[in-house]
């Protein structure tokens, strides 16, 4: 009987041990900031027991990635161009605003200063809305002929509509929230760019059926994907607030 408490007893402590102590499938990119020994690393893990974690975090060049010794940055978007000494995150909290229109707000819910690894943050959260934009957030995608890179923005040229908001043949955007999605040779499928949305236009009303509500507060976000028309590598470009895929 003693025997057979021992073993239960280890079992139990074994399936604790390895609950609480995930061996974490990791994909990971990063962004390097320009002009800084910093490193900004997007995760998204997989643990033990389902556990799922996803987010942003910062270390020094010399570090290495570990899940049990990460602080997660307070935020999921990159306001301006991330800075050595400077960053500034937005936040947007799921779930939280109420399910009427006049109760849906552009105004921030919170705004504050926060030191992580010798670098200010300023980070300003919203709530989002109690609608989805048919038209302004979601997925859009595109193709491109040429594209350029300066010390903040990429230049997309020659770009045509396929899916979502008709964008002008030449447009560039603010490094950060960019994202290059390429195969194991290097080779870009596509251009990945988060933009953030608050504005007043048109929202679905969540009821049966849908209905459209025109001006009303959106904030939330739109995906771009911008697909190359001729074959293109991802060592054309620098990862200074652009984010690759960290291989090992």
């Amino acid at each position: 009987m003693k025997r057979r408490k021992k073993l239960f007893l280890f079992l139990v402590s074994v399936i604790i041990f390895y609950g609480c102590n995930p061996s974490w499938d990791v994909t990971l990119y990063s962004q390097k900031i320009r002009g800084s020994n910093k490193i900004i690393y997007q995760y998204d893990a997989w643990g033990g027991r389902d556990s799922h974690q996803s987010g942003f975090a910062i270390l020094d060049s010399a570090e290495e990635f570990n899940m049990s010794k990460i602080t997660s940055l307070p935020g999921s978007y990159f306001a301006e161009a991330p800075r050595k000494d400077y960053i500034k995150l937005i936040q947007v909290n799921g779930g939280k605003n109420p399910t009427t229109a006049k109760d849906t707000i552009l105004n921030p819910s919170k705004h504050y200063f926060k030191n992580i690894k010798g670098i200010k943050f300023e980070i300003t959260e919203y709530n989002d809305t109690y609608g989805s934009s048919p038209m302004n957030t979601g997925l859009m995608e595109y193709e491109f002929e040429t594209i350029k890179e300066t010390n903040d923005r990429l230049i997309f040229e020659n770009v045509t509509h396929k899916a979502g908001i008709e964008l002008p043949s030449k447009i560039s955007f603010a490094k950060g929230n960019i994202t290059i999605f390429e195969d194991t040779t290097g080779r870009i499928h596509r251009i990945i760019i988060e933009k953030f949305i608050r504005m007043k236009g048109e929202i679905y009303k969540p009821t049966k059926p849908l209905e459209i509500v025109p001006d009303q507060a959106i904030i939330g976000f739109a995906t771009f994907y911008f697909i190359p028309k001729k074959l293109l590598y991802s060592s054309a470009f620098t990862n200074e607030g652009i984010f690759k895929q960290v291989r090992k």
